[in-house]
This record gives structure tokens, sequence and C-alpha cells, in this order.
């Protein structure tokens, strides 16, 4: 368990857990609707990988993608923020949403780099995970409460159930970004709970998009984007509100050893 005070701890861990089911095509309230269900208006993608399908913005790779490829939503981009979508992935597929993210020129105009809520169709412990595109990559995997300290690195200090959601089928994601607190959920399961202590890594704001990935051919489709706008000010958690314990376990960057424990405080 984080160890911040609990006004902060109810409020952004507890504070909007409940979900209240919707309606056919009803947008919830105080959300706006940023695909319109019909073309990719606001939408900067190339019609090669990017199109509408059966009401959804739908995504398609053949195999032969030599790099991740992305669309981006052209409205003002996102801060603090609660987004609410449904996401279908085809069998061994790949994708994720991307938020507070900035575009990687060197591969092209829409090709992003930041924090990514995973879509893993045969991977349970990715699936809903935080990554980091082009960056510091995996962050906190699917099922972990994470504290990023203020060197950048990552420290599990919780766990979390970790779910299988079975790929072909419609999922309801959220993801919630308060300051430097960071959580997500499939289907009302909580995935991940980070707080990103990281000043020079981490972004307090910047694009949202999806991603059709390299690897195997695949199809993604997300519908019912909805997202609403939090106030712009909302306080960061600090280092003291949020000191890593003792018994924290160190998460290697992909490619390193064995996990190893924190030695001291």
């Amino acid at each position: 368990m984080f160890h911040i005070p609990k006004t902060i701890f109810f409020s952004q861990m507890f504070g909007l857990l409940l979900i209240v089911p919707l309606q056919a095509g009803e947008i919830p309230t105080g959300f706006e609707k940023i695909f319109n269900d019909k073309d990719l208006t606001n939408w900067n993608g190339s019609d090669k990988y990017w199109s509408v399908e059966e009401g959804a913005l739908t995504g398609k790779a053949d195999g032969s993608l030599k790099y991740n490829r992305f669309i981006i939503y052209e409205g003002q981009p996102v801060r603090n923020f609660e987004l609410r979508v449904k996401v279908k992935v085809s069998p061994g597929g790949n994708s994720g949403i991307q938020y507070r993210s900035k575009k990687f020129h060197n591969l092209g105009d829409t090709v992003l780099t930041g924090y990514q809520c995973d879509v893993v169709s045969n991977r349970p412990e990715y699936n809903g995970m935080l990554y980091e595109e082009k960056e510091r990559r995996i962050l906190a995997r699917t099922g972990k409460k994470v504290i990023i300290d203020t060197a950048g690195q990552p420290w599990v200090v919780g766990k979390l159930p970790v779910k299988t959601f079975p790929a072909g089928e419609w999922h309801d994601f959220r993801v919630l970004a308060k300051g430097n607190h960071l959580q997500h959920w499939i289907d009302d399961y909580q995935t991940i709970d980070v707080i990103d202590l990281d000043e020079k890594g981490r972004d307090l704001a910047g694009l949202l998009g999806v991603q059709v990935h390299v690897g195997p051919p695949m199809t993604i489709q997300y519908k019912d984007f909805y997202l609403k706008r939090l106030p712009d000010d909302l306080p960061l958690i600090t280092a003291d509100e949020a000191p890593i314990p003792k018994t924290a376990v160190k998460v290697v960057p992909q490619g390193g050893g064995r996990k190893k424990r924190k030695p001291k405080q």
C-alpha cells in the first residue's frame, strides 16, 4: 500500500472506482465523444493501417511492419483526464492507448513516444500494463502497484489480481491520469496503479493516440471513445507522501538480469 495521506489515498485510489453501466450510445456525464463512429475526422494516421469498420476505429497490420504505427487524436492535448473506450483485439494482436505522448519525428509524424496502456491479447501479465513507448519501457506490469523513484527506477510496492480477458471480444478499458498518479482498468478490474516521481522522465501532458504493433498480422478496434478532462492544476504526489518501503522489489529493465530487492531505504 502506498504510504500517502488519507485525503490523497481515498480521492485518488478509490474515489472513482464505481462505474455506472452505460446504455448503447449514451455519453457519460462530463465526458466528450472523441471518435464519431463514421470516419477519421480529428484523427491523423495513414489509411494504409487505419479505417472505420462497423462503427469502430480499426487498425490492421499484415505482419510486415518494421516499426509500430499510430493514429493520433488531433484535439487538444491531454493533461489530467479520464478515458473510457471499448477495445477488441484479434488473437495474437498487440496494441496500446498512448497518452501524454509526443511525436517521434525520426520515424514520421504519426509515430508516438510516451505513456501507453498496453492491449495484449495473449499475455495477461502485459494486458493493461503501463509501458512507455521508446522511453523507459515497462514501468508496471499488470497486477502491480508501483512507485517510480526520483531517479526513474520503478519499485513494486503492492499487487493487484491479474485477470484474463479473451481476445476477439469487446472489453471496457479505462485510463485515469491525475497529476503523477496513473491508473488503468479493464472491465472494471484495476490492472496497474503507479505514482511517477521521476521529474525528468515523466510527462504531465501530451498527445493521445492508439497503435498497431509489429509482429504477426493483427486487427485492433476501438469504439465508444469518451474523454473527460480534469482540472490542470491537480496536485502532484511528492516523494515524502509516497515513500518506497524496504520490502519493495526493483523492476529490472527489459533485457536485464534477476530482480533485486531494495537493500535499504
